[in-house]
């Protein structure tokens, strides 16, 4: 059980930290970890939003998903792989939360707080979202420094499913 609250306060993290985000469904053979850049080396438990222990969420019921969906909300950047129950493939999921520091129609390079920096790959399905165009957005409206959370998959090379511009 502690599986599907962790898939469903990341993607609720997503949705809720940044306005509107839904993640795109795409398939790969095997899971793999996406190569991150990460200045420290620390670890954290993101497999389960309240801290490790599964049965306090299940015991806490609505009160125990909010804590987690709130303690996501300050999630930096994260990778999780999901099963597609119908192809039976792997997806594997990558987001980060922090500052654009490039970006170009077919890139763009993010950075978080604690300086890890991921680059995604811009294409045509790739849905952008910003405060000032609620609809229509593209990635030319997209500066660099602006706050951004960027959600996307694949391994090794991330493609950007989702661009959410936070600036006011």
């Amino acid at each position: 059980m502690w599986k599907k609250i962790a898939v469903a306060g990341a993607t609720a993290a997503i949705i809720g930290g940044a306005g509107t985000a839904a993640l795109a469904v795409s398939g790969t053979s095997t899971p793999a970890p996406s190569t991150l850049t990460s200045a420290s080396s620390g670890s954290a438990n993101t497999a389960n939003p309240a801290g490790g222990n599964a049965a306090k969420v299940a015991k806490l019921g609505k009160r125990g998903r909010a804590e987690g969906i709130a303690r996501l909300r300050k999630v930096l950047h994260g990778t999780w792989v999901t099963e597609d129950k119908s192809s039976k493939t792997f997806v594997t999921h990558a987001a980060i939360r922090g500052q654009v520091t490039t970006v170009s129609a077919t890139s763009i390079t993010v950075k978080a707080s604690d300086n890890v920096t991921q680059t995604y790959v811009v294409n045509a399905t790739t849905k952008v979202h910003t405060r000032a165009k609620k609809t229509g957005a593209a990635i030319a409206d997209v500066k660099s420094g602006d706050p951004v959370l960027v959600a996307g998959i694949g391994t090794g090379t991330l493609t950007a499913t989702q661009v959410v511009d936070s600036k006011k």
